[in-house]
């Protein structure tokens, strides 16, 4: 997976005027609070049929009558004590200096392979921040703010919007082959 270095900066210099209190911020960002799923994979015990995956999202695509597929690329998310045994195990030289991941987070991406997918017309989108008004000063953390999915296409396939969504991880429900759920991962 690629990811444009103009992307890269933008979430940087937005997540470096957040911590700097450029922006009102609803909630304190806390590691926990930052990393509401634990566990990236797996079968869901209510149905066999449903998944979820952590990925980033490559891209967003309306085909001519109307359906939404996502370009896929699976990660692995992990916090906590998960996240500094991997980081410190890839990173060894980093363990005086940092003991463990940044920020309570880490992500691995060792397999590139990328998988499209078709999006449910009613699939849940939920979202932690976004572009929603063009304004540095309104952007701000609402956590798991439902939009539909044509926001969302929107959102993401803005090229001048503010906050590039393609640098974030998303929790994707993927049930029978097609993606139900839609959850913006917030990193701090």
């Amino acid at each position: 997976m690629k990811k444009t270095t103009l992307g890269m900066i933008g979430t940087g210099i937005l997540a470096f005027m957040i911590g700097f209190g450029y922006f009102p911020v609803s909630n304190v960002i806390t590691p926990a609070a930052a990393a509401p799923v634990e566990q990236t994979t797996g079968v869901s015990e209510e149905n066999s049929a449903e998944q979820t995956y952590t990925v980033f999202i490559n891209s967003v695509e309306k085909d001519a009558a109307g359906a939404v597929q996502v370009e896929t690329d699976r990660i692995g998310w992990y916090t906590g004590e998960a996240a500094d045994k991997l980081f410190l195990q890839d990173n060894p030289d980093a363990a005086e200096e940092l003991g463990g991941a940044p920020d309570g987070y880490y992500i691995v991406n060792n397999d590139l392979t990328e998988v499209k997918l078709p999006v449910a017309a009613d699939a849940e989108v939920l979202m932690q921040i976004y572009d929603r008004t063009g304004n540095y000063e309104d952007m701000e953390i609402n956590w798991n703010e439902l939009i539909s999915l044509d926001k969302f296409d929107a959102q993401y396939n803005n090229p001048l919007g503010l906050l590039d969504l393609s640098a974030f991880p998303y929790h994707i429900t993927v049930k029978d082959g097609v993606i139900v759920k839609i959850v913006q991962q917030y990193i701090p």
